[in-house]
């Protein structure tokens, strides 16, 4: 009996510590389950040339780039799932492109362009996001890129009779709040921050009606590379040096982006969690020191010299998360008498980096505010809640555990 217990033990031993390994690494294999996904789509392609220069065609910039930017994000994230909308000279539908987008569950959907106006002296990179802007350049370009639903059969039926051609057309666009702007906004704004460093002319982030990225359900953005209508500025973007400088800049916005999400999710590279083990190990000498009388009191003198630092954990647990609605972000502030807020009393803005955040209603109940949504996604089809502890913003999912 005595033999029988003994080999018990010595079994727990071995299997605890190993089945606790095994269970370390099933939650990490869960947490990462799904792959981060970026959609990467050269606009225009097949009997669609896009843009028309002297030299090329806006169509095979777009693919030479696209192609460029896919092996940098392979080469170093093959953790990244990597998704082409066309990897070749082939026509697809605005529609198709945005169904690649939601068929893969993607994480960011980045739309590779090239512009052209009827100055041809103007030049410059600008990154767009889905919005309504007043300015007619960013209408122009918006139609231009819709244009190609012209090429369609029976488009009016596909895009649900928008006409890429009538102003009236984007109207809806007004009524239509994305609920990614925040992250798209982030990484357009990486993107042209990129750019600048490189010495392109900046252009800047801005919103426009592009149907592509309203019917893409993720962060998404549409990237001018530069006016392939001046003929220095298509010379360069021609170049290798071009196509390296544009990919790399792109690449650059895509590894802060995504360094930014893992953060955010809690991801931890193989690499970072080997390294954990070695610095608990490299701990314990230190901790050992401590165990001198003299050295032990210390911790116990600081905190009773301190007591209002010991009261701030119980300040934090009293704290209560409260809910809003997020109506819409913008890059300009939007007038307190504008018509966008009809029928909205004490909509409340916040300035968040370099853009405008609208929210209405406020409840610590978080029921309360779904039926709130629910109201106000007749007028606002993708408004949504966020969660506030205090003055910081929290995901809504940490409110609702803390409840």
């Amino acid at each position: 009996m005595e033999k029988r217990l003994i080999n018990i033990l010595i079994c727990c031993l071995f299997v605890l510590p190993l089945s606790a390994q095994q269970g370390s690494k099933t939650a990490q294999k869960a947490a990462q389950k799904k792959a981060f996904t970026v959609v990467i789509d050269a606009g225009h392609g097949g009997h669609d040339p896009g843009a028309m220069g002297k030299l090329t065609q806006e169509k095979k910039l777009n693919l030479e780039v696209s192609q460029r930017l896919e092996q940098q994000i392979k080469l170093h994230h093959p953790d990244v799932k990597v998704v082409m909308t066309r990897k070749n000279d082939v026509f697809l539908t605005l529609q198709q492109r945005a169904d690649i987008v939601n068929k893969n569950n993607a994480d960011l959907f980045i739309c590779i362009h090239t512009n052209a106006a009827e100055n041809r002296n103007v030049t410059g990179t600008e990154t767009f996001v889905l919005g309504v802007d007043k300015m007619q350049s960013n209408l122009d370009v918006a139609m231009r890129e819709n244009a190609v639903m012209l090429l369609e059969d029976d488009y009016q039926t596909t895009y649900e009779g928008f006409d890429p051609n009538s102003v009236d057309s984007y109207i809806m666009f007004e009524l239509m709040q994305d609920q990614y702007i925040d992250q798209s906004l982030n990484f357009a704004t990486l993107v042209q921050h990129q750019f600048t460093d490189i010495g392109r002319s900046d252009r800047g982030v801005r919103q426009a009606g592009f149907w592509v990225l309203h019917k893409s359900a993720c962060p998404s953005v549409l990237i001018e590379m530069g006016f392939i209508s001046n003929i220095n500025e298509e010379k360069y973007l021609a170049s290798d040096k071009g196509k390296e400088d544009i990919t790399n800049s792109i690449y650059q916005a895509f590894e802060q982006y995504k360094s930014a999400y893992d953060r955010k999710h809690g991801i931890v590279k193989a690499s970072q969690a080997e390294s954990k083990p070695v610095e608990a190990k490299a701990a314990k000498p230190a901790e050992a020191k401590a165990n001198k009388p003299e050295e032990a009191a210390k911790p116990a003198e600081a905190k009773a010299t301190k007591p209002e630092e010991a009261a701030k954990p119980t300040e934090a647990k009293a704290a209560k998360p409260v809910y809003k609605v997020q109506i819409f972000s913008t890059l300009k502030p939007v007038p307190a008498g504008d018509p966008t807020f009809r029928g909205l009393k004490n909509c409340q803005c916040t300035k968040d980096g370099k853009f405008y955040k609208y929210t209405y209603g406020e409840d610590a109940d978080y029921q309360t505010i779904l039926d709130i949504q629910q109201e106000l996604k007749t007028k606002f089809k993708d408004c949504f809640i966020v969660a506030f502890l205090g003055n910081k913003q929290i995901p809504v999912k940490e409110a609702l555990q803390m409840k």
